[in-house]
Order: C-alpha cells, then sequence, then structure tokens
C-alpha cells in the first residue's frame, strides 16, 4: 500500500517519469476522477521550500490559466497535497523541439517555416493577454502528430511576467541587472536586465529557435557564457545560407528581422511576424542604394584606365628641338588628353547606365 500511495498526488496516478529539470520534475498522470491522462508538473522539495521559488511557480501556473489557444499547452490544475505542489497540464503525446532537431538534423526551410508559424501563432496570444514569455527556446515547444500534421505546442511559463504585475513582485524574483532566461537564444535587452524584456525580446528568441531548425544549431552556440552574450549584443550571426543553402531569400529577410540588435528594428508584434512568415516570397533582400553607387565607383576606378597627359604619354617621343618643343607641347597635350580619356568616358557610361538599371528595379521592389 505505501508503494500505491507514493505513486499518487491527490488524484492523479503516476504513470510515466517524463523529464527533469531545474524546478522539479514531470510525469506522465492520470486524473482518476475525470479519467483523462495529464502531465503533471512537480515541484521539488528543496525548491519548493525557497519563498522566491515558490512564488514563480505560482507565477507559471497564473499566466497559463489566462491563456486559451491550440498552440499552447493548457493548464487544467494546480494544487499542493501534503507539501508536494503540483500543476497538471494537457499531455501531449511528442517530444520537444530541441530534441526533435537532434534527432532530424537541420530541417527544410518550409517545414521550419510551418513550425515557426504555429510558435508565432501561440507568441501573439501570449502578447494579447499583456504576457512576456522570456524563455522562448526549442525546448519549451512540444512537437506532436495531429491528423498527419505536426502541431506545435508552446509551454513552461515559469519566467512569464505580466504588463499589470507587482514591480515589487518582479523585483524580488529578478531582483534590478539580473538575468534569467536561456543565454543562447536571449535578446540583448534581456541579458543586461530581464525586466527589460518585453514581446520584441521574445521574438529575438524565436528568431534564434528559428535559426536553430534551419541550421542545426543556434546562431551563437559556441564559446563561453561571456563570450555568447557579447556575441548577441555585438556580431551579426553566420549568414543562414552558409549552413543551408536551401533557406530561400524570403526567409533569409525574415530571420534577419528577428535577429536585429535593437528591439526597434525587429518586428515590433508577432502580428507582423507572422504577416511575413505567411508571405515570404514577397520579400526581397534590401541592397543599400548607397553602397551600389559606392561599388560602381570602385569598378570603374579599378577598370578604366589611367588617362595620359602630355608628351610623356608617347612611348617613343621623338627628340625635340629647343625651338620646336614649346610648339610641340602646347599642340600634342591637348589632343594625347582627349584620346585617352575616351575609353574612361565609355567605361564610367556603361558603368552608370548599369547603375541606373539597378537603382530602377530596387524603386520598383
Amino acid at each position: 500500500m505505501a508503494k500505491e500511495r507514493s505513486r499518487r498526488i491527490g488524484k492523479y496516478e503516476v504513470v510515466k517519469h517524463i523529464a527533469t529539470g531545474g524546478m522539479g520534475a514531470v510525469y506522465r498522470a492520470v486524473d482518476t476522477e475525470l479519467d483523462r491522462p495529464v502531465a503533471l508538473k512537480v515541484l521539488n522539495p528543496d525548491i519548493a521550500a525557497k519563498q522566491n521559488m515558490l512564488d514563480r511557480f505560482k507565477r507559471e501556473a497564473r499566466a497559463a490559466a489566462r491563456l486559451r489557444h491550440e498552440n499552447i499547452v493548457a493548464i487544467y490544475d494546480v494544487g499542493e497535497v501534503g507539501g508536494t505542489y503540483f500543476l497538471a497540464l494537457e499531455f501531449v503525446d511528442g517530444i520537444d523541439l530541441h530534441e526533435y532537431i537532434c534527432k532530424r538534423g537541420k530541417l527544410p526551410p518550409e517545414e521550419a517555416r510551418q513550425i515557426a508559424i504555429q510558435a508565432a501563432k501561440a507568441l501573439d496570444h501570449v502578447h494579447k493577454q499583456g504576457i512576456v514569455h522570456r524563455d522562448i527556446k526549442p525546448s519549451n515547444f512540444l512537437i506532436a502528430e495531429q491528423n498527419d500534421r505536426l502541431v506545435v505546442k508552446m509551454t513552461d511559463l515559469g519566467l512569464a511576467r505580466t504588463k499589470n504585475e507587482n514591480m515589487e513582485e518582479e523585483f524580488r524574483l529578478t531582483q534590478a541587472g539580473t538575468t534569467v532566461g536561456t543565454i543562447d537564444y536571449m535578446a540583448p535587452e534581456q541579458s543586461r536586465d530581464s525586466r527589460a524584456a518585453d514581446i520584441r525580446s521574445d521574438i529575438y528568441s524565436l528568431g534564434c529557435t528559428f535559426y536553430h531548425m534551419l541550421a542545426g544549431k543556434g546562431p551563437f552556440s559556441e564559446g563561453s557564457l561571456p563570450e555568447r552574450l557579447y556575441q548577441h549584443a555585438e556580431e551579426d550571426p553566420p549568414d543562414i545560407r552558409t549552413v543551408n543553402a536551401e533557406v530561400p531569400e524570403g526567409l533569409v529577410v525574415v530571420l534577419s528581422k528577428m535577429l536585429e540588435k535593437k528591439p526597434n528594428d525587429r518586428y515590433q508584434n508577432p502580428s507582423e511576424l507572422l504577416q511575413d512568415l505567411e508571405n515570404p516570397d514577397k520579400l526581397k533582400l534590401h541592397v543599400n542604394k548607397g553602397d551600389v553607387l559606392a561599388k560602381l565607383a570602385d569598378l570603374a576606378h579599378d577598370e578604366a584606365p589611367i588617362p595620359a597627359v602630355g608628351p610623356r604619354a608617347k612611348k617613343n617621343p621623338r627628340p625635340l628641338s629647343k625651338s620646336t618643343k614649346k610648339k610641340d607641347e602646347a599642340f600634342e597635350a591637348p589632343s594625347s588628353t582627349w584620346a585617352s580619356w575616351i575609353p574612361l568616358a565609355i567605361a564610367l557610361g556603361a558603368i552608370l547606365l548599369v547603375g541606373i538599371i539597378i537603382l530602377v528595379q530596387l524603386q520598383i521592389r
């Protein structure tokens, strides 16, 4: 009997261990009253003894209770039995996205796009409920197959923050200047101060997740913790096409905007992101007009011949007498100068014409 009791938490009968994390463990269980499967998230007793961690656990329950969306794991129940705190969540029969990528390797661009669309829809719902997730990463998305299609479910709102949350509680849980989140997917502003994170920070993290799907690894997955923090803040990620040549131009545009260093340069909300994710064929890589003209100027400089001026342009000038030297110089200099500039003028004219055509095409786009 003692063994049987140890496998029950209130009305939930534990069936199988699923995973263990920093906060506790997740089990597959059965709600014996409703006869339905659940994912039972049980808080580690040592963690529960720390008030701030217990408050974080309760925060997840409050945040999850506000969300009702097909791409978000639903919460059924929260409670405590004999000092054991638990969350009863929707059971998703699948694996997390991180494990999915580990098994598959880098994903085909279209599959990655479809997963990103569902993730962005979940994020859009979270945003409309006034919640910032702050821990968007592959392992916090579950992948399941339903009716011959992949279904994505966002989970783990333990670090989520609401707009109207008591700032004293937020300070107590995160403290000024501290970092909450996962470094490999964290926006630069969030790494400096977790309280600065907003929906655009979640979009950056989703961008890192999208990059991970396409490349098989995150954009900055190597180096020490300080090195990775610096890379997120200061360095451009490797061009995704160098590791996955199949990625189309439109998705390169979307990914680049998601991973902008400054929040104001990113998508400002998930709705904007979804519009481009659902219509990537309309997007073209931006080419700076100033850069085009600069390259044309460099080309002209490299290709054009250096004009020869005056009598020195001649390979074998005839000897000049003192009486004819000034006369010949005055006559030959202009003739030699104009003759040598003709190829340059033709080259510049051709390059200018090409530049005009390029700029017109850019304007049309």
